[in-house]
């Protein structure tokens, strides 16, 4: 416990030097004057009976004073002997230290007043119950501060190194494709010596996990620089707070290093403190291949082969990455240098007019039946005829041909086109086409399974016939002109 934490003081006054005590004085004084008189018999007692009666009195008059504790400035009880506060707020402050493994001191102050109470009834039990709840406790610590700004309580001078390289540590990366180039603090860290409670006092680990991780939320701090403690103990500066004073005169009341550290300040997080890397990344990236289109004269113009497989290339590129707590901020590309070169791939693409192979005559394109969805009809808003059946169901070729087309549309789902001659034929909605591309095809292969794929309500083939325009190709949806595919099977 620090010095002077408790002070005593006689009734009336509160001197600095310790007086003896006023009633041995007085018996000394007492005994010195029986001897010097020569008094005997019956004279004797009675002098001796009127010096008992006279003690007695003093005695009484002297045990009619007690010792006033004052809580900051607020009286909290009194005690017979001042030894006993004494005792029990060195040991309260010795067990908080113990605790938080720190030397702390009272955060408060007491004042012990001697004073003549002759109906006051001393207890003890009840002053250390307030002196224990009330009782708050301050440590030596030092205030890290960002630019100026405090955050947050240390230990001691050397936290202050190792938060630096811990941050440094945590976001200097180094890998295979990674080298750290350098890494620097921008802002200008210092620690500046504080009173504190120990209850916000971290480690230096700690506070490198709090902007790092951003995980740990600090208590509101409020941290007391230690040339302006006299101001006002803890508590009264918390409870001049409480008392709902507006924040010009609370601000008003501290320091302007304090007016900093009594506002609320958020966790620490990585805007606290900014650490600044560099650092170079090696990334591999593929270079894409070129396509050559051949035109070969002997294959139909639906018709592509491939001559040569195209081949990605690969390139190394060197690139200094500038980040802030981990956060990419910028990218300088300072190098690149080609791994492999890339691999042209060469098609062949037909030139030569596709035959007409097409019998003129259909079959019903679904395997087993099925029969035209009502409604669903051809007509002038409906291009051909759905025909209901089941999902999986075999859709074959309604007359011999060659596969124009067979892929994905969004309205038409899989579809398929057949090139016939003079008629296309086309097969919408399948679940799974097998044909390609170029495929010839007999009357009554299986080319598909039916779906309900695209714009669809329901399993169905939607099946259409077209009248060639005689160009023998298909360019648009709409080139060729629809016609009504009943008009093939009716008896």
């Amino acid at each position: 416990m620090k010095s002077r934490s408790v002070q005593t003081v006689p009734a009336g006054k509160r001197p600095k030097i310790k007086k003896p005590n006023c009633f041995k004085l007085s018996l000394l004084a007492v005994k010195a004057w029986l001897k010097s008189l020569d008094i005997q018999g019956l004279h004797f007692a009675v002098a001796a009976s009127a010096v008992v009666i006279i003690l007695l009195g003093l005695h009484n008059h002297l045990s009619n004073y007690v010792y006033v504790v004052f809580f900051n400035n607020q009286e909290v009880g009194t005690v017979e002997e001042a030894k006993d506060v004494e005792n029990f707020i060195s040991e309260l402050t010795d067990r908080c230290g113990e605790f938080y493994g720190m030397n702390v001191k009272p955060g408060e102050e007491i004042l012990l007043v001697k004073e003549f109470r002759p109906d006051s009834k001393p207890a003890r039990d009840t002053v250390e119950s307030v002196i224990r709840q009330r009782m708050t406790f301050l440590t030596d610590a030092y205030m890290l501060t960002a630019n100026g700004m405090p955050l947050v309580a240390v230990h001691d001078e050397s936290d202050l190194e190792e938060i630096i390289q811990g941050l440094k540590a945590s976001y200097s990366r180094n890998s295979s494709y990674v080298t750290n180039i350098s890494t620097i603090v921008t802002d200008n860290l210092a620690l500046e010596p504080c009173i504190v409670s120990p209850e916000i006092v971290y480690t230096a680990g700690d506070v490198v996990a709090m902007i790092v991780e951003s995980e740990h939320t600090p208590v509101s701090q409020t941290a007391y620089i230690s040339e302006t403690i006299s101001r006002g103990s803890l508590e009264s500066r918390q409870s001049f707070s409480s008392a709902q004073q507006s924040d010009s005169l609370i601000l008003a009341f501290l320091s302007p290093v304090e007016q900093a550290m009594q506002v609320e300040k958020p966790p620490l997080s990585g805007d606290s403190i900014h650490v600044r890397t560099l650092e170079e990344l090696v990334i591999f990236e593929t270079i894409p291949f070129d396509t050559e289109i051949v035109e070969d004269e002997d294959m139909w113009i639906v018709q592509k082969e491939i001559l040569v497989e195209g081949e990605e290339g690969e390139k190394e590129v060197v690139f200094h990455v500038t980040r802030e707590n981990g956060l990419e901020i910028d990218r300088i590309k300072v190098d690149e240098k080609i791994l492999s070169e890339p691999v042209t791939r060469v098609e062949a693409w037909g030139t030569a007019q596709v035959p007409s192979i097409g019998t003129g005559q259909f079959i019903w394109p679904v395997d087993g039946g099925g029969g035209v969805t009502p409604g669903r009809g051809f007509s002038t808003w409906h291009t051909g005829i759905d025909i209901h059946t089941a999902t999986g169901t075999d859709i074959l070729a309604a007359d011999s041909g060659i596969v124009w087309f067979s892929g994905f549309g969004g309205t038409q789902g899989n579809y398929i086109i057949l090139y016939h001659g003079s008629f296309w034929t086309l097969y919408l909605h399948n679940s799974v086409n097998f044909v390609i591309e170029g495929q010839v095809v007999e009357q009554g292969d299986i080319i598909a399974k039916a779906g309900s794929t695209g714009r669809s309500t329901g399993p169905h083939l939607h099946f259409e016939v077209r009248l060639d325009d005689s160009s023998g190709e298909w360019h648009t949806y709409y080139q060729h002109k629809p016609i009504d595919p009943l008009q093939f099977f009716e008896p």
